[in-house]
């Protein structure tokens, strides 16, 4: 009998995802799903798998996942080959496969764990796709699963499963000559889907590379790079239209963009010439690297093609249970989860490809039972048979007093009935305890906002301070409550969004020049004393950013002329409004 029930675990580059499906009348119901993201490794193996399992074990103790399960691995620890063979014999199909193999991979295949499949049959040829990890790495692997309380019985890689992910989802003759393109990190999987079967082009191109990128154009750490890659897609500006910064992340991003469009291009011709001039005619997309900015738009106009966002939901029944952000979450990492559960529960005629290596899986399952299987041994070598006896008769006397005491425990229940009834009038006491709760926790709750606002006063005090801040003082403060503006999410739920609280401040500060700079000429000095305004605009506003209780700087405006007067009388106005939470 088939399975009816699959645990899934979806390695990627920078996130690992974890659902549990059950097949309920034919359909596929998801039980449980969460994901969570860690930092970006860029290219370290060693330092991926130790995130992986710190994420591993936080996501198994979180959801409760133990016993058996499935795993995907991402494009960027594989080494993946695509092949054309004369079609032969099942018999003698690996051997082909492995001959053509052995000429192409940068190792000797006996060193890998490798496994392949067909993809395309034109009843002469058939395209075969191919897969190899290091054997290293899935032994790394296996003991931070075994680890974490998981059975690992399934090595499969992630691009080869987009393909079974949306078959009949819309209906096979829609999906024709259409191309599903997986934007990730590291790699992009590009599936071409023809009435043959389909073609598979895996470029080691995704969202890491514009992260590298603005790390090599800032001359910053890859980590902060990520996050200025984050916040500019999500529209919050990281730097001022007119910083020179601006324009440097500006054209990064046109770059990037340009070349991620030329290697899409690239392969869909290919693929044409392949398929004789034949074109995809829709697209279809994925992945989470869709959200950064503009690359939606850009591959639009690049392929002139309708564009169309996977739906995992109209093959699945999702669980009541699974938080909202995480269904939110899933039409951009549930294709592979989505993919590989479809062959595993519906009998796929395609076989899931395993880079799992010979009888690990049932090694895996000895070693967890061997302990249990000691102890029960120890345990029936100290069980003589006057133990046992004596045991039952102990059995008997537990059970005597265990009814009565449960005749005790109904008496007493009785009693209490009585005394409930006759002490009715002590609500009344309980209804004032309860109220005078209630106002003494708004008390508290006022008198704990003014010492917060106390103690912001004071922080902002001390970021004058002559030893943070010298030279610099404010001409105004005032306080002011925004209203949120009401999204449709909010209005849907009935959610009335807070207030947003500010404050403005609006000031001046010094720009000093040392007693050496002060025979510069006029251009020099000048120069001078914009580098001076900047290395000071930073720190006033980092000192800002650092206050307890400010969540983000709102605005800021920094004027040298007009208001200010830098290049005359050296100094500089400044209006900063910060939203705080009191």
């Amino acid at each position: 009998m088939a399975k009816i029930e699959e645990t899934i675990f979806n390695l990627g580059s920078s996130h690992l995802s974890a659902w549990k499906v059950l097949r309920k009348d034919d359909k596929l119901f998801l039980d449980t799903f969460s994901y969570t993201d860690f930092p970006p490794t860029n290219g370290d193996e060693d330092a991926w798998i130790s995130e992986v399992e710190v994420a591993l074990a936080d996501l198994c103790r979180e959801k409760s996942l133990k016993g058996e399960a499935s795993f995907i691995l991402p494009g960027n620890v594989l080494l993946s080959k695509t092949l054309r063979v004369p079609k032969v014999e099942l018999d003698k199909q690996k051997k082909v496969v492995a001959f053509e193999l052995s000429q192409k991979m940068p190792f000797p295949l006996e060193n890998l764990l490798w496994d392949f499949m067909v993809i395309d049959d034109d009843g002469i040829e058939q395209e075969i796709l191919s897969f190899a990890i290091k054997p290293e790495v899935v032994e790394k692997l296996i003991q931070v699963i075994f680890r974490c309380g998981i059975i690992p019985k399934l090595f499969t890689p992630g691009s080869a499963l987009d393909y079974h992910a949306i078959q009949e989802a819309d209906g096979n003759e829609q999906l024709e000559d259409s191309l599903f393109i997986n934007f990730g990190s590291k790699t992009t999987n590009l599936t071409f889907i023809s009435s043959s079967g389909f073609l598979l082009r895996s470029l080691s191109f995704g969202g890491s590379q514009l992260t590298e990128a603005l790390a090599s154009a800032f001359g910053i750490t890859y980590s902060k790079a990520e996050d200025l890659k984050l916040k500019d897609s999500t529209g919050e500006k990281a730097y001022n239209d007119e910083d020179p910064s601006f324009t440097t992340l500006q054209v990064t991003n046109e770059n990037f963009l340009n070349k991620y469009m030329q290697e899409i291009s690239r392969s869909i011709v290919t693929y044409k010439r392949l398929k004789k001039g034949k074109l995809p005619t829709n697209l279809i997309i994925t992945g989470r690297t869709i959200k950064s900015k503009r690359i939606v738009e850009t591959l639009s106009e690049t392929q002139q093609l309708g564009i169309k966002y996977f739906d995992p939901y109209s093959q699945l029944e999702i669980s009541p249970n699974i938080e909202k952000s995480f269904c939110n979450e899933l039409p951009y990492i549930g294709s592979e989860l989505l993919g590989l559960t479809k062959q595993l529960l519906n009998q796929n005629d395609r076989p899931v490809l395993n880079l799992m290596p010979k009888g690990k899986a049932q090694q895996l399952e000895s070693k967890k039972k061997l302990p249990w299987m000691i102890a029960l041994a120890f345990v029936v070598s100290l069980m003589p048979l006057p133990w046992y006896l004596n045991l039952v008769n102990q059995e008997v006397t537990l059970i005597q007093e265990i009814e009565s005491v449960e005749d005790e425990i109904k008496h007493s229940n009785d009693e209490l009935t009585v005394s409930k009834s006759r002490n009715k009038t002590l609500n009344l006491l309980q209804e004032i305890n309860r109220r005078a709760s209630v106002r003494f926790s708004k008390l508290f709750k006022l008198s704990k906002q003014t010492t917060n606002i106390q103690q912001f006063i004071n922080d902002l005090q001390s970021v004058f301070d002559r030893n943070v801040n010298d030279n610099a003082w404010i001409d105004e403060l005032k306080f002011n409550t925004i209203k949120s503006s009401v999204t449709n999410t909010s209005r849907n739920e009935g959610v009335q969004p807070a207030d947003i609280n500010v404050v403005n401040i609006v000031g001046r500060y010094l720009v000093k020049l040392t007693v050496e700079n002060l025979d510069l000429t006029f251009e020099d000095r000048k120069d001078k004393l914009l580098e001076n305004n900047g290395i000071r605009q930073e720190s006033i506003t980092n000192s800002f950013s650092e206050i307890n209780g400010v969540r983000k700087i709102r605005k800021k405006v920094f004027s040298i002329e007009g208001k200010g007067d830098l290049y005359n009388r050296q100094f500089t106005h400044f209006e900063i409004e910060l939203e705080i939470d009191l």
